[in-house]
């Protein structure tokens, strides 16, 4: 019996990931559309978090002595600040989600092309 993934026209691929550590996998072009809008919703829930983490996330010495303005600092770079921060791994998530969904909308570009060329040649004969 097929998993969930396989029903909806998606399968994994054993491939190595490539320099970027993506792998592949395969989709059926009916389920295109779906993952762009799941992809679409995922983008718009990691924008808001996104928004939060830079409105809301950072802190301030609560208490003007160095203890709390060690601390805040600390807390600082790990949340908002620095290349391992939460805010880092926001951005990168985001930017993993958009460059997937482009990809999958240039294959549904190329496949509707082709169709339509298919379509095309059928019309008129090859």
């Amino acid at each position: 019996m097929p998993n969930g993934s396989e029903r909806d026209g998606v399968t994994g691929s054993s491939s190595a990931p490539d320099a970027a550590g993506a792998g592949s996998v395969r989709v059926e072009a009916s389920a295109i559309p779906n993952l762009i809008g799941s992809l679409q919703s995922s983008l718009d829930e990691v924008g808001v978090q996104i928004e939060h983490a830079i409105t809301e996330l950072r802190i301030r010495p609560w208490a003007g002595d160095p203890v709390s303005t060690g601390t805040a600092a600390r807390f600082n770079e790990y949340s908002v600040s620095g290349d391992r921060a939460a805010l880092t791994a926001l951005y990168g998530y985001r930017d993993r989600l958009q460059a997937a969904s482009d990809a999958l909308r240039a294959v549904e570009n190329r496949y509707r092309e082709t169709e339509d060329a298919n379509a095309s040649r059928m019309r008129t004969g090859c």
